[in-house]
């Protein structure tokens, strides 16, 4: 690897490893608790590599297709910046843009579609359920977790909590804790949870916070 970062073969690691490493990095930040293996990474870095050329040349195809033979100004400067900026595009811009593109699709559950036309199974791409529930969580939520032991926590999971997202060692900071009956501690307390014996955790949904007091669940 360290002999291909060098000025004589910087190009061809642009474009046939760099590229693609953008491509899935990009895409990842899409997909909650995405961590794919170094070896994982080499493989389809190279394969994401291929496609970014693939819709590169593609482009480019196209682009000089409907230029006009003998360009204006304008059209001429750009072209002329297109080509002097060629790698950048190809291996920085481009590979943005498709994972861009990906992430968003996977997000979106458009992939979902082409796999069905296909007959083909559907593989969320969040491989944790632990992760999903948590990374999907677009407002604050009260929660009751159950420990294996019986232990019960009801607390509020508000916007200064937070939820690792370590497959090993995984935990949850609540913020807020409420007793049996849905009473605010006093004092206030929060709390952090290792989640090591953790039997089951409840959702339930946003309530109405006030200044003047905040309404439970029953």
């Amino acid at each position: 690897m360290v002999d291909l970062i060098n000025p004589a073969t910087f190009d061809f690691f642009a474009r046939y490893f760099l590229a693609g490493f953008i491509i899935a990095t990009v895409r990842t930040r899409y997909v909650t608790g995405e961590r794919p293996s170094p070896g994982d990474v080499l493989y389809e870095a190279v394969i994401l590599s291929l496609l970014n050329q693939l819709v590169f040349q593609a482009l480019t195809s196209v682009a000089t297709w409907f230029l006009p033979i003998t360009p204006s100004g304008n059209i001429a400067w750009l072209i002329a910046a297109s080509q002097h900026f060629s790698i950048q595009i190809e291996t920085l811009l481009l590979p943005g843009v498709l994972g861009l593109l990906l992430g968003f699709g996977l997000k979106k559950g458009w992939n979902q579609t082409f796999l069905r036309a296909l007959a083909m199974p559907v593989i969320h791409p969040t491989r944790r359920a632990y992760d999903y529930a948590f990374g999907d969580i677009k407002t604050t939520r009260f929660m009751i977790v159950t420990f294996s032991d019986g232990t019960i926590v009801k607390g509020y999971f508000g916007e200064n909590s937070l939820a690792s997202s370590d497959p090993t060692n995984g935990d949850i900071y609540i913020e807020r804790l409420y007793s049996d009956k849905w009473v605010p501690s006093d004092p206030p307390k929060s709390a952090l949870l290792m989640l090591r014996d953790l039997r089951s955790i409840e959702f339930i949904d946003p309530v109405m916070e006030t200044a003047d007091a905040t309404q439970t669940p029953e």
